[in-house]
């Protein structure tokens, strides 16, 4: 762990060092007063439920080196004696915690890739890191410390021996990929697809297309970008880039794409890449066509970085799929597949493709929650994912929800038989309908945005005894 002076980082955060020893050292930084540690530098987070300030006396219990406030007059007054912790104010600690982290960022020759995009992020982190582990120790991001709290605190657990940060951005609204860039100074950026999301903030998909155009509009003429060509948004933002330039795709030209695609029964897919003038034979464990992108994304990522083609295979083969994202659960009765982790409209005609092409002996189900954060295009948009179910090869819509009732009333209109329907208000509702409609052999694809909890279901699923 590397050690820095309180004089260091008052002058990195443009704060004024009002107690303690401008000399003295602090190793780590913590922003939850239930977890600093010894000699650890505790920073006083505001939050819309909480604020750091109120619980300075619990910290100085736990002895941290330092602390940064914005307001001095929370400080305990017995901090008086010469070994109590500096004290550094400033006027925003959110600020300072993300100075904290350029700082430390930039004091280290690491080398950072930056990934953000609608759907498949953090999947797409996986399996760069899994590519790039096979030579490099490589840091990515833990969980969902993907945005401005979260990346700072990512980036402050860099090490002399890491190097490379892969660093899934998050947002859901303008300016914050942009900051987050700053922060972390990506060599490499990566979008994976534009969608609809985030459009209760952003209005528009052009809003969201120009919020995730923010990394690439970090990235100067010595960086370079990954361009999935087969999204028209993404592709569209790639004709002002000054960056350089690795595309890659599954239908239209570019420097890496794949072919011969062959779903491997449930367990994900074979194909072929052409990688330049190379063609290599590639496995990815992973439900979900779409996860190729993600996986071609992972590769152009290992040929910027001089990866070998059989390290990229082993890599890819050897990636571990993620918690609810199309992760394939066993029931006593069915085969789950636990997609709940968050939705948006293309995310879940990904997840209708998925359900449409995995093989199970018994029905399919679709049980589907609200879509949030859709703004305008909410209603239509629910009504839309209707229609193409209708169409679709399953046997059982169930939803749960308040905008989830339009989904059912799309599939409807559409002509899907009412027996095959069912609009259900709780998740108690939803489990009930399951075990009393469901035999063995069945498989179930649960699919909700994070408000929706929708693996309350699964949870429930598998406290109840199988009839």
């Amino acid at each position: 762990m590397i050690e820095y002076s309180a004089q260091e980082i008052t002058k990195a955060v443009n704060g004024f060092l009002f107690r303690g020893n401008k000399e003295a050292r602090f190793r780590g930084i913590s922003i939850d007063s239930r977890k600093v540690e010894s000699g650890q530098m505790f920073v006083c987070i505001q939050g819309e439920k909480f604020d750091g300030h109120d619980f300075l006396k619990d910290v100085l219990l736990k002895n941290p080196a330092g602390i940064i406030v914005s307001n001095k007059n929370a400080v305990p007054q017995a901090m008086d004696s010469t070994d109590t912790p500096f004290v550094i104010e400033v006027e925003d600690t959110l600020r300072a915690l993300q100075d904290c982290a350029h700082f430390h960022r930039m004091n280290l020759p690491v080398r950072v890739i930056g990934i953000t995009g609608s759907n498949g992020k953090s999947t797409t982190k996986e399996m760069i890191s899994a590519v790039l582990e096979t030579r490099f120790n490589t840091l990515k991001n833990q969980g969902n410390f993907n945005n401005h709290i979260g990346l700072p605190l990512t980036l402050f657990s860099l090490n002399q021996d890491h190097e490379i940060a892969v660093l899934e951005m998050g947002m859901s609204d303008l300016g914050e990929i942009k900051r987050l860039a700053e922060i972390a100074r990506p060599e490499l950026g990566i979008i994976t697809n534009i969608g609809h999301a985030h459009l209760e903030s952003l209005k528009t998909i052009q809003n969201v297309q120009k919020a995730k155009g923010e990394l690439f509009d970090a990235l100067d003429e010595n960086h370079t970008a990954l361009i999935n060509v087969d999204d028209p948004l993404v592709f569209e933002l790639s004709k002002t880039l000054r960056a350089q330039k690795i595309t890659f795709s599954i239908e239209n030209p570019a420097d890496i794409k794949a072919s011969d695609i062959q779903q491997k029964n449930n367990a994900g897919y074979d194909f072929k890449v052409s990688l330049f003038n190379e063609e290599i034979p590639l496995f990815v464990p992973a439900l979900g066509k779409f996860n190729i992108y993600n996986a071609l994304g992972a590769i152009a990522a290992g040929r910027y970085f001089g990866i070998t083609a059989e390290n990229m295979v082993r890599g890819l083969a050897q990636c571990q799929g993620l918690s609810q994202r199309l992760e394939v659960l066993d029931h006593p009765l069915f085969k789950i597949i636990n997609d709940s982790y968050n939705a948006n409209p293309q995310s879940m005609q990904e997840a209708l493709k998925t359900l449409s092409q995995f093989q199970a002996s018994g029905k399919k189900y679709f049980i589907v929650g609200d879509m949030l954060e859709l703004g305008e295009i909410s209603q239509s948009a629910h009504q839309e994912l209707g229609r193409q179910i209708a169409e679709a090869n399953i046997d059982f819509l169930v939803t749960l929800g308040p905008l989830a009732q339009h989904i059912s009333r799309g599939a409807l209109d559409a002509g899907m038989d009412k027996k095959r329907v069912a609009s259900l208000k709780t998740h108690e509702d939803v489990i009930q309908y399951v075990q009393k409609q469901g035999v063995s052999g069945d498989c179930l694809l649960i699919k909700g945005s994070r408000g929706s909890r929708m693996e309350k279901i699964i949870e429930g699923l598998f406290r109840k005894e199988p009839h």
